[in-house]
């Protein structure tokens, strides 16, 4: 993607979000990482799609880091674009792109069973990759003795339950 383009989101997300610092690094492989708070990265979606035509939404990503759950929003059009957010491991929810992106649904859903990130809004947070009966905590967390205690981001099975008290 070239500068030019790059300029000109960073400007339209600027105007969205004149409270945030948008903060954009260069990435190898002709990719540009934009740095957004994860209450402005559905907003940040549909300026892309709406302004931009970037709706080609090739993964999201994510990790377990000290600092909080990361995850990567990677798009691509000519060149990538990645918006990249952290969660904080105590409340680790964001809201969906499903309803923008209907292709999100398998991206949200690893994460969600893999990490154990609640995506507000998701039409249906069920398993696909870990069994049935999996009641264990989310297997790509960093778990401490602590986090294992009490219990951290661990109960999948608390969040099906509030999705099913929502519908």
């Amino acid at each position: 993607m070239d500068k030019q383009r790059i300029d000109e989101i960073l400007q339209a997300l600027g105007e969205a979000f004149p409270d945030e610092a948008i903060e954009a690094q260069p990435a190898p492989m002709d990719e540009t990482f934009i740095i957004l708070s994860p209450d402005n990265v559905k907003t940040a979606v549909q300026i892309l799609i709406e302004r931009f035509d970037l709706y080609h939404l090739s993964t999201i990503s994510g990790q377990d880091t000290d600092d909080g759950i990361e995850l990567l929003y990677h798009f691509w059009s000519g060149g990538g674009l990645t918006l990249r957010t952290r969660l904080p491991h105590e409340t680790p929810a964001i809201a969906t792109l499903t309803d923008m992106i209907p292709g999100a649904d398998f991206y949200e859903r690893e994460i969600w069973e893999m990490l154990g990130v609640d995506f507000e809004g998701h039409p249906d947070l069920s398993l696909f990759l870990l069994p049935e009966d999996w009641d264990g905590a989310p297997p790509l967390l960093i778990q401490t003795e602590e986090d294992e205690s009490e219990g951290r981001n661990g109960d999948q099975n608390e969040i099906r339950e509030k999705q099913e008290d929502e519908q």
